[in-house]
């Protein structure tokens, strides 16, 4: 059992070094257009095994983001580290029928 303690030990350090980063950037309850609720609604669909279909309230936060600002997010190591895989997060935005800025690519 001690032998899973520095692992898990790691995962909390990783998770709250995460919620500090998402804390300040966003001061104003948003990153970059995108609602906390937006992105709690959008995980499901970019983490895990097996990824599910975003609901539609992930794809209307998707709308009102300011989309060229997500993407300069796109290989932050960040991503790896909270379990989002960055190519299904770029495939999010066709799966809500939104185009992919030039920044994507």
């Amino acid at each position: 059992m001690a032998k899973y303690l520095p692992t898990a030990a790691l995962a909390v350090v990783a998770v709250l070094s995460l919620l500090s980063a998402v804390e300040f950037a966003m001061a104003e309850d948003s990153l970059c257009k995108m609602t906390e609720k937006g992105m709690v609604a959008c995980l499901p669909s970019v983490t895990g095994a097996s990824p599910t279909p975003p609901s539609d309230k992930c794809c209307a936060a998707l709308s009102k983001a300011d989309l060229p600002c997500l993407c300069k997010y796109k290989d932050s190591p960040v991503l790896s580290q909270v379990g989002v895989k960055p190519e299904l997060a770029r495939q999010l935005l066709a799966r809500c029928k939104l185009g992919l800025p030039g920044e994507c690519n």
